[in-house]
């Protein structure tokens, strides 16, 4: 069969077989982006093969982005570069400089060999589903950054329970992957208790907070409040507020 040869070699696993076949065609140059790979039912008349022998070799290739599948359809070459062992799905919620540093510092952690796939979902929840139901059986990991939205644990379910990694805010219907997140509401008042000399100088504290900002946030701010007597504000935005003495701001 073309593109993909299979022998009863000892120590050989057959799926791995049909990959490095599928590699080889490619780096000769038999096989192009764009081409279509024999079908999974040719391929297992051919060679009497189980169809998840077929598959897991098939998925293997997916997964690295070598191929790729349409319903119906059947597999397709992506791309010509086999060098890739692993691809990783990154899924933040907006572009910052915070969230640049972040991903830059991930991307240095891993070799040349893998490839990283980074998303936004801008604290929209539909895009976010969308999302990552779109990158199910094409990725190694996923590292997922939910932000404050709700109900994402029914989203993140659909994804193999031990190739997820949650970033930044870590809602405790999450709590059952590893994760590596921030302790907002800590932090905040630890904070604000290492400046509390200067802020009782001030009347008022305000605190610019909107529906993005980690709830954690919010619970440090208030618990800081029950050690002071300054009055307490809480502000979705800046827009018409009147700065002035006797006044401190957390934005």
């Amino acid at each position: 069969m073309k593109h993909i040869h299979v022998q009863d070699v000892v120590g050989q696993p057959k799926y791995k077989q049909i990959v490095k076949s599928i590699e080889d065609s490619i780096l000769n140059g038999n096989l192009k982006k764009g081409d279509k790979l024999p079908s999974i039912n040719e391929v297992r008349r051919r060679y009497s093969l189980s169809r998840d022998t077929i598959l897991m070799a098939f998925n293997d290739l997916k997964m690295r982005g070598v191929i790729e599948s349409y319903s119906g359809k059947g597999y397709y070459v992506r791309s010509v570069d086999t060098e890739i062992e692993q691809k990783i799905f990154v899924l933040f919620d907006e572009l910052n400089s915070f969230k640049e540093d972040l991903y830059n510092s991930i991307v240095a952690s891993f070799s040349s060999k893998v490839e990283l796939d980074i998303y936004f979902h801008h604290f929209n929840f539909n895009a976010f589903e969308k999302l990552v139901k779109d990158s199910i059986g094409n990725y190694h990991y996923y590292v997922i950054m939910p932000a404050n939205l709700k109900d994402t644990d029914q989203v993140l379910k659909n994804l193999p329970f031990d190739k997820v990694y949650i970033l930044d805010q870590f809602p405790d219907e999450l709590a059952m992957y590893p994760s590596v997140y921030q302790d907002f509401a800590n932090d905040t008042y630890q904070s604000l208790m290492q400046l509390k000399p200067q802020l009782v100088k001030y009347r008022e504290l305000h605190l610019i907070y909107s529906d993005k900002q980690p709830d954690g946030m919010l619970e440090g701010f208030k618990k800081f409040n029950l050690e002071t007597d300054l009055a307490q504000h809480i502000h979705k935005t800046t827009i018409d507020l009147n700065l002035s003495s006797g006044q401190a701001y957390l934005v």
